[in-house]
């Protein structure tokens, strides 16, 4: 999960609101430019997207990425509170190029609902100050999806794809046990490093170096769990060349060191 995300997009509300849906037909949602969010309050229901079904629940929160259908079944009344949103999608930090646009996070301490219910009450009563309240009640929303879950959001403003970008990706998963550094990319590609790192952040919603750590969590875990490569080795092989800088920055990432990462496969095989 990448938090710094949050304080260069360009989040937008366009509307918040609660809706009560009774539980009879289907309702199928197209979003268009906007991000869609329903916090589920009350009811249950399954839905179906891009042929993949799945369940909502009270206190879940499902996101809706821009340009994407989904249709929803109620099984009990449900009601929620619908955010629509400009300027930002959500993407899996586990696949960085995943194509995923339907995402349901669980809200079990109702932090996300603390927030929700004082972004409603601002947006009732809207007085001197309230676009900016409401923008700030947004960012800490995003901070708190992004904080549990293993997500990312990128910049929804301009969604072509680079060459460049895709080069870079590719160097990166070939090379990533080396170093590499911006300037090298820049390079590669022939392009100002510092606008590099809003091209890239823009397509990925990382920068170049967290996409490389990134990758290189990705091929660590894979060693932890399919090998018995010890875990100094992993660190080399991966790219890190220093034990404890790579606990460190894996445990940051999965919440666990590489050695509990390991026993926590085992002991679930």
């Amino acid at each position: 999960m990448y938090i710094s995300s949050v304080n260069s997009a360009s989040i937008k509300l366009k509307d918040i609101k609660t809706e009560f849906i009774s539980a009879t037909e289907p309702i199928t949602f197209h979003s268009d430019e906007e991000l869609i969010v329903l916090y589920i309050h009350k009811g249950a229901a399954n839905f179906v997207s891009q042929g993949k079904e799945g369940e909502l629940k009270k206190r879940d929160l499902l996101i809706i990425n821009p340009h994407h259908s989904i249709t929803i079944h109620p099984i009990r009344k449900l009601e929620w509170i619908r955010i629509d949103l400009t300027g930002i999608m959500f993407t899996s930090s586990l696949d960085i190029n995943s194509r995923h646009q339907v995402f349901v996070i669980s809200d079990q301490n109702q932090s996300l609902k603390r927030y929700l219910d004082l972004a409603l009450i601002e947006s009732a009563n809207r007085f001197r100050g309230s676009d900016l309240i409401l923008k700030k009640l947004l960012e800490c929303i995003m901070v708190h999806v992004l904080r549990h879950n293993q997500l990312s959001i990128k910049d929804a403003s301009s969604q072509v794809k680079h060459n460049e970008i895709e080069i870079i990706q590719s160097y990166i998963r070939e090379h990533f046990a080396e170093k590499i550094t911006l300037e090298q990319l820049s390079d590669l590609v022939n392009i100002n490093k510092y606008y590099l790192i809003r091209l890239f952040k823009q397509q990925t919603g990382l920068s170049p170096i967290d996409y490389l750590i990134h990758v290189r969590l990705e091929e660590a875990e894979k060693l932890l769990t399919q090998s018995s490569v010890t875990i100094s080795s992993i660190s080399d092989i991966v790219g890190f060349h220093s034990p404890s800088h790579f606990s460190k920055t894996f445990k940051e990432s999965n919440h666990c060191t590489p050695s509990a990462y390991r026993k926590k496969y085992i002991n679930r095989q």
